[in-house]
């Protein structure tokens, strides 16, 4: 019996009407209508709820994690909600480290109000300043001179007292005092006088060896020797006890006029302030500079000259006993008067935490002190909000670590530099600051989802997820909205502005993007780059307004820009260096239709897929599972053709096949499984032995029931298989099968609808593979009667018959 053939190819076809969705300029709203839409948010209605939510609400761990696509407005989003914050979370504070007398490691921390840091910082100068100039008149006043005269007077005759005492007795002893150097010191020894000159004891024990001096006579001045060295040491140690009594009585005197000076000046700045901190702070520096006074006593006469004027002597840096009243101001929220939002681009523990820096001193000595102390962005954020992006917080060493602590903790410690490149570790150990701060992080959500399911603490941190939708309704609303986006961007940036005719394009493009007819784009990012280029070629044209013409053109010079790997793809392919049939029938060889992902550009990709079948018992070979290049998706996809064979035709009959299925030329790892119904019409063809129509392309996943199921990508696969048919000449027999369900999906270019509107290309709907396989041999597949039986001449009983056939061979072999 002849084969019956199938007339379901025409009912098939797309209508024009459905390949794309017009938008009539028309339909659009008048400006009025979108003029009230003064938002920057637009289709985000639930990441905003939770965004609001996370931050107005004061309770541990109600972060934000914000999560969704590039381009789809997060951060715009969250900056504009922020704005509504016209006043701090909590009230602000200026953040000061001064300097600690009882621990100098460990740098006092004082919260003041917001300008009192400032205001302390400029006071404690002034008194320092005041110092240096009232404290040297002060010690110079004739009363204070007479009182150290005096003191001098009497130290100088006591020492004098001991010394002649010493002298004397020294003389009538016949011994003298004499110096004696050694190495680069200078030290003091009394010997014996002989012939009026003084001899060493170690020259008088030669004489004795050579008679001049005997024996008796040397033990005799050598017992004298060592009573006489034994007093004058005795004599050197009241005369540095009388030093020491001398410099304690001098700076007691000093205490005494310089602490005149200082507690006028600390009485002054005392009434300045009013804050307890800062009052306690005061009295520190109050007794601190008295127990300095002689120091810089001391430090000041060193560096005056003859005429009393002070200088640096060369090659010296001595440090400034005054500098440790200095006043660190790490956070200045005097002009500060809304809620701080911080943004940190690079989240490093430096520019998160803040630092504490170094220097070197004149030896190349690494140093630091609390004026080294510096803020970060968590300071600058505190009582208000810190932004930063996810993946670049967890790209800097510790970052995330650090900042998962401080949030748990409430406070902020502010380290030195860590790791290889640090000189050395520091051991001043700062007062850590209180931080009341929210973060709200931005990032993917499969990042989100990592963290979730491996960072036990991120869930008690980020409480809060803002996820952000890729879509959103074709409504009237949303349609208001998007035109006043556009009239936005058009105004801030002073561009040409779109007239309607060109806005529906835009609005075609926003569909297109979504791949959905119902849906528009929310990555308004897209949509803002090309009204700004949109805008560059009308300029260039000369014209006031940007038309669907300059729309196309950028459209068109974008693809340009990016799709240098497609166009190599294509060349490939008119070389037959990358084999691709487009006219004739073959059997057990299809073309499918894959999408290839540059990131910043698609295309589709036609590929051959080739199967072939023998007697056998192993069912399915997927060559590309058994060379490592298929995906898990790909894998289950193979699997489900098996499933769909033992369904349809295994049910009375045990399967006696091998088949093997193959991506032709393919030498990447393959994923998906929108080529699963590809691969059976390979598989059917060949075991039907009924040739395929090479003119025609397919894609489109299958279930076990063998119904097509919808995949992505359509628009740019469909154009794919249409630019190699139209480079080669289109025939009128060439076209592509997608399934139904993806016929709301559709956006496709003004050049395949042409081309389908002249009947020299054709779309294809099907819902099941019986339909596919019509279509592509041109005969009926054919239905079961109640026995299970196919009808003479269809595709599915030739099937049948092969499969009957193959286990009458199996069971003959066997």
């Amino acid at each position: 019996m002849p084969p019956k053939k199938s007339t379901t190819n025409k009912k098939l076809r797309v209508p024009l009407s459905k390949l794309r969705f017009r938008v009539n300029p028309r339909s659009l709203p008048a400006s009025k209508a979108y003029a009230k839409h003064r938002t920057h948010i637009i289709g985000q209605e639930r990441a905003i709820k939770a965004l609001e939510m996370g931050l107005y609400l004061e309770s541990p761990g109600y972060n934000v994690f914000v999560s969704g696509p590039g381009g789809s407005g997060k951060m715009t989003t969250a900056k504009h909600v922020l704005a509504d914050f016209k006043h701090p979370r909590k009230p602000l504070k200026d953040y000061v480290y001064v300097h600690n007398f009882v621990e100098p490691d460990s740098p006092h921390l004082l919260v003041l109000k917001p300008g009192e840091g400032l205001r302390l910082k400029k006071a404690m100068d002034k008194l320092v300043k005041s110092i240096k100039r009232e404290l040297p008149a002060a010690l110079a006043t004739e009363a204070s001179q007479k009182d150290r005269d005096r003191v001098l007077n009497e130290f100088q005759k006591k020492e004098h007292e001991l010394v002649s005492v010493f002298q004397d007795k020294v003389r009538r002893a016949k011994f003298t005092i004499v110096e004696l150097q050694s190495g680069p010191s200078v030290e003091h020894d009394v010997l014996p006088v002989i012939n009026d000159e003084p001899q060493p004891l170690a020259a008088l024990e030669e004489q004795v060896a050579s008679g001049k001096v005997t024996r008796k006579r040397f033990k005799q001045l050598a017992k004298r020797h060592q009573e006489l060295r034994t007093e004058m040491e005795q004599v050197g140690r009241r005369t540095r006890n009388l030093a020491r009594e001398l410099t304690s009585r001098m700076e007691s005197i000093d205490r005494h006029a310089g602490g005149l000076v200082t507690d006028s000046l600390i009485e002054d700045l005392s009434e300045q302030f009013k804050d307890e901190a800062i009052q306690d702070f005061i009295d520190e520096v109050q007794e601190a500079l008295l127990d300095r006074i002689p120091y810089l006593v001391h430090r000041q006469e060193e560096t005056c000259d003859e005429d009393g004027r002070t200088y640096q002597p060369p090659g010296e840096s001595a440090p400034d006993p005054l500098a440790l009243f200095q006043v660190n101001v790490i956070l200045n929220n005097a002009r500060h008067k809304g809620c701080p939002v911080v943004f940190e681009p690079s989240p490093s523990l430096v520019r998160l935490l803040g630092t504490i820096e170094r220097t070197l001193d004149d030896a190349g000595r690494p140093e630091a002190d609390f004026m080294n102390i510096r803020g970060g962005a968590l300071l600058r954020a505190n009582g208000g909000f810190l932004m930063v992006k996810c993946e670049d917080l967890l790209i800097e060493p510790g970052s995330w670590k650090i900042l998962k602590q401080t949030l748990s903790t409430g406070h902020l410690e502010i380290r030195p530099p860590e790791g290889p490149m640090a000189m050395i570790t520091s051991a001043l150990k700062p007062d850590p600051i209180p931080l009341d701060v929210k973060i709200i992080m931005h990032g993917d959500d499969e990042l989100y989802r990592t963290l979730y399911l491996t960072e036990p603490d991120f869930k008690k941190i980020f409480k809060v997820k803002a996820e952000f939708d890729t879509t959103m309704d074709y409504s009237s609303s949303n349609l208001e909205k998007f035109m006043a986006f556009i009239q936005r961007v058009v105004v801030e940036e002073d561009l040409l502005a779109p007239n309607r005719n060109a806005i529906a394009v835009l609005l075609e493009e926003a569909i297109r993007d979504v791949e959905d007819q119902t849906k528009l784009t929310t990555r308004f990012r897209l949509i803002a780059d090309l009204l700004r280029e949109s805008s560059y070629w009308a300029a260039r044209a000369n014209q006031r307004t940007v038309s669907p013409k300059e729309v196309a053109r950028t459209l068109e010079q974008r693809r340009k820009r990016f799709n240098l790997a497609e166009e190599k793809y294509r060349e490939d392919i008119e070389r037959d260096v990358v084999m691709v049939t487009t006219s004739g029938s073959r059997t057990g060889q299809v073309n499918g239709l894959a999408v290839f992902d540059l990131g910043d550009y698609s295309f589709g990709k036609p590929c051959r897929i080739t199967a072939s079948v023998g007697v056998g018992r192993g069912g399915i070979l997927n060559i590309e599972r058994e060379s490592g290049l298929s995906g898990a998706i790909h894998d289950k996809g193979v699997y489900i053709l098996s499933g769909f064979l033992n369904n349809r035709f295994g049910r009375k009959l045990p399967l006696a096949f091998d088949a093997s299925v193959c991506f032709e030329q393919s030498y990447t790892e393959i994923d998906g499984d929108s080529a699963s119904s590809t691969e059976i019409y390979a598989i059917l063809s060949c075991l039907a032995d009924l040739p395929l129509n090479q003119g025609i392309a397919v894609t489109g996943s299958i279930n076990q029931q063998g119904d097509i199921q919808p995949i992505g990508g359509i628009n740019h696969k469909i154009e794919g298989f249409f630019d190699i048919c139209h480079t080669r000449g289109l025939t009128g027999q060439q076209g592509v099968i997608i399934p139904s369900a993806n016929l709301p999906h559709l956006m496709l270019n003004e050049q395949v609808i042409a081309a389908v509107r002249k009947n020299r290309f054709h779309v294809y709907s099907i819902s099941n593979i019986d339909e596919g396989m019509e279509i592509l041999t041109g005969l009926k597949a054919g239905r079961p009667n109640k026995q299970g039986i196919y009808p003479r001449g269809t595709i599915n009983r030739l099937v049948a018959d092969r499969l009957l056939e193959m286990a009458g061979v199996l069971r003959e072999f066997r």
